[in-house]
């Protein structure tokens, strides 16, 4: 079964772990990149109020792709914009989707419930696979982390 890891990432960490992701799936890489960054307030006002980012054009047909790995960094509690808009341009109907979220604090409950509320009636199974707390920690910890939560996804 084939395996796509997406992820959003603004100043890598998010990347590290989602390349972490991939090596140890053996799985295909896929960044969504904005169109245009903005500053911190910014991020916030759009992911408290939902508007939408515009991302680049990306690979968004998942035909033949079993399972999708995301993974995005919590912003005000919720997934990232550029993720939330990737979620409703990709085709995703009928996959699994295998959510690891990058946190400064690890409270996770509230993004995955946004999350689910995004793709509720798309027909897209989505687990928790878990939460990768990053302040201070190292490249290596970070990619560590990472494949403890792959292994989750084999077992």
């Amino acid at each position: 079964m084939k395996t796509v890891v997406v992820y959003y990432s603004r100043f890598g960490t998010t990347r590290t772990v989602a390349k972490a992701v991939a090596e140890e799936l053996g799985a295909e890489l896929r960044e969504i990149q904005t169109v245009r960054e903005c500053g911190f307030l910014g991020m916030a006002f759009r992911s408290l109020f939902g508007i939408r980012m515009p991302i680049r054009p990306m690979n968004l047909d998942f035909t033949g792709v079993g399972q999708v790995v995301l993974c995005t960094p919590i912003w005000v509690g919720r997934p990232a914009n550029p993720v939330r808009t990737f979620l409703q341009e990709a085709k995703l109907e009928g996959k699994k989707l295998f959510v690891i979220f990058t946190s400064g604090i690890g409270k996770s409950g509230p993004a995955l419930a946004a999350l689910r509320k995004l793709l509720s009636g798309k027909g897209v199974e989505v687990t928790l696979l878990g939460t990768v707390v990053t302040p201070k920690k190292t490249e290596a910890q970070l990619r560590t982390e990472a494949k403890e939560l792959v292994r989750k996804l084999k077992g």
